[in-house]
């Protein structure tokens, strides 16, 4: 992308002044004042500076000021001459060497002149002593110009962004402001957006300003409408876009204009009109993906035109990022969520390897990436964890437990979720039926940071490293029996995400906590797997599979092989509370978490979406 052009004069800092030759007296006056003035440049005291210069120009000091920030200059070397003397004027060769950040090094040669004026010699100064090719009225253009910015990569290499191209306008280039407004409106750019270009074109007539990016099929059928319209700029390398809507709002991202933030972030060779990743892997990623521009410094006169350049920096292409999203997967997860109002997140894995290969978080328009960072109780889900505990503490799935209408601890009464109860059941029966008495019964023999300890062997309570934030959940430990109660049942303080919830049923399907991946080197990368307890394993894979055939889910038109856990979340004060629709559970090596936030019912509300997730996915791993 082409970055601003920023017009400026360059002067240096943190000078160094080194005279040559053998100094007669009027030799040593003219070094002694050209040591002043560059020690006072080195510093930037500029107006200490201004004090050496005959008849300074009254912008002086803020001319000295803004080529520091204009130019970007980190670093500058003056080395100085001989002297050469010619009566009561002075001439001393100048070798500039600036380093500008984000491009490198680069040397002008200058003059600086003095005039002895009544016994005193005084710099007169001029734009040559920065470079002898710039005359009164000229000034220095860097013209910044970014490199294709890489791809973002899916499973086997598949693009997950396309090519785009950026039109933009050029102040100096229009010539009827009012005539470029309907073809860009037609082309899709906002009355909003046209209006800000173009302002920002009539105050920086040299920079290109982005104004929309249009995918390359619908810019070649515009490019006739668009390209003779005087001021209307192209880029001639692609920008890219996401290739879905979905990925676009959080797990790849977007460009967009920078931002103050990120300006102050990223620092030089960003300026204030660039567009950068703002979200997702493109922003998280952005010096990867935007590679480092290439430019030039140039001499422009009064009329605009372009003198000389003076120097010129190669741009290096960025790095693509490849990441485990599988498209046909990911395809099939927005697909099945479609229809649903409410906010819904779906993420899938691979669970032999922790491959996250889809990710859904609806409204695409919200800002919070539901399926990575959303923090909501689990509900019944998290009985997949008490079990899990249950069973190291020496329970089998036959062992006999009660399933009262209600259960009492520490003056708290608990309800079942729809009022059933069994006198007598087995604890495989209470997992399939997602019995709350039962399970709170249950643990009551359990020590207070049991679950906590637990809940780590499937990834909860540890934070992801997958290349983007994501929350892994939080299992805090109780502190007393009413609030150990409502822990084991997945209420209390307990909060997850959909993604700590798939890893969970996608840790029950491997049969060992495989950390979650999504960008290829990102620090989970390196984690070892970690091996649950065959025995529990196996008997928490039995009482998942019943969970479909048998339980609450059994009515949800699961394909047959699929395992899984309902759960209804209570949150909120109203009365009856309101509840998070959940299903986690896996296929094949396909492992998945459903949320629909505010959504009711698991069995009836999520596990029908991973119903269709899997009808669309072809049921494959």
């Amino acid at each position: 992308m082409l970055g601003a052009i920023v017009l400026v004069v360059v002067v240096g800092v943190g000078a160094l002044v080194v005279l040559r030759g053998n100094a007669t007296s009027g030799t040593k006056d003219v070094s002694a004042v050209v040591t002043s003035y560059v020690v006072a440049w080195r510093h930037r005291d500029y107006r200490a500076m201004a004090k050496l210069v005959d008849r300074p120009p009254q912008d002086f000091v803020t001319f000295q000021r803004a080529v520091i920030t204009d130019l970007g200059v980190q670093r500058a070397d003056y080395v100085a001459g001989r002297p050469v003397l010619n009566g009561d004027e002075a001439r001393v060769p100048l070798t500039n060497k600036f380093v500008v950040a984000g491009f490198g090094a680069w040397t002008a040669r200058g003059v600086l002149r003095l005039t002895n004026r009544n016994g005193r010699w005084r710099v007169n100064w001029s734009p040559q002593s920065i470079d002898t090719s710039l005359h009164p009225g000229d000034h220095l253009v860097t013209k910044i110009e970014w490199p294709d910015r890489a791809p973002i990569l899916g499973a086997g290499g598949a693009p997950l962004t396309v090519a785009a191209v950026r039109v933009g306008i050029e102040g100096s280039r229009v010539t009827d402001a009012a005539a470029l407004t309907a073809p860009l409106e037609r082309a899709g750019a906002t009355p909003a957006q046209v209006g800000a270009a173009l302002a920002t074109a009539a105050a920086h007539p040299q920079w290109f300003v982005p104004v929309l990016d249009l995918p390359e099929a619908q810019y070649e059928a515009l490019k006739p409408m668009l390209y003779p319209i005087p001021g209307t700029v192209f880029q001639t390398h692609a920008v890219r876009q996401a290739i879905t809507p979905d990925l676009a709002a959080h797990i790849v991202g977007s460009t967009g204009p920078i931002t103050a933030e990120q300006l102050s972030r990223l620092k030089a060779p960003y300026q204030a009109n660039d567009l950068v990743g703002r979200n997702g892997i493109e922003g998280a990623y952005e010096r990867q993906l935007a590679g480092s521009p290439g430019g030039n410094i140039s001499v422009v006169d009064h009329t605009g035109s372009v003198v000389s350049t003076l120097a010129s920096f190669t741009a290096k292409p960025g790095t693509p990022v490849q990441t485990t999203i599988n498209l046909t997967l990911q395809g099939a997860a927005e697909q099945a969520l479609n229809g649903v109002t409410q906010p819904v997140a779906l993420v899938a894995m691979q669970a032999s390897t922790g491959n996250v290969v889809a990710s859904v978080s609806r409204p695409s328009t919200q800002g919070v990436d539901i399926a990575f960072t959303g923090q909501y109780p689990p509900g019944s889900t998290f009985k997949v964890l008490t079990t899990a505990d249950l069973l190291e503490h020496g329970l089998s799935p036959s062992s006999p437990a009660s399933c009262p209408a209600t259960i009492t601890v520490g003056g708290q009464t608990f309800h079942n979720f729809e009022g059933e109860a069994a006198p007598s059941l087995t604890l495989a029966q209470a997992f399939a039926a997602s019995c709350n008495a039962a399970f709170i019964g249950l643990a009551t023999n359990l020590p207070n940071a049991s679950l906590t300890t637990t809940g780590l062997q499937f990834g909860l309570g540890a934070t992801p490293h997958l290349g983007l934030n994501a929350f892994g959940g939080r299992i805090p430990t109780p502190t007393s029996d009413n609030e150990r109660a409502a822990t084991a049942i997945g209420q209390a303080n307990v909060v997850v995400s959909p993604l700590a919830m798939a890893t969970v049923a996608a840790t029950v399907d491997a049969g060992s906590l495989h950390e979650p991946r999504l960008v290829a080197g990102a620090p989970d990368d390196t984690t070892a797997p970690q091996r649950l307890d065959p025995t529990v394993d196996t008997d928490l894979q039995t009482m998942m599979a019943a969970v479909v055939t048998s339980g609450t889910a059994a009515g949800a038109g699961l394909a047959p092989g699929t395992h899984g856990k309902t759960g209804t979340a209570e949150f909120g004060t109203a009365n009856p509370p309101q509840t998070h629709a959940w299903f986690i559970g896996y296929h094949g090596d396909l492992a998945f978490a459903v949320i629909v936030v505010g959504g009711g019912v698991g069995g009836t509300v999520a596990a029908p979406l991973a119903a269709n997730f899997l009808t669309a996915a072809g049921t494959a791993g």
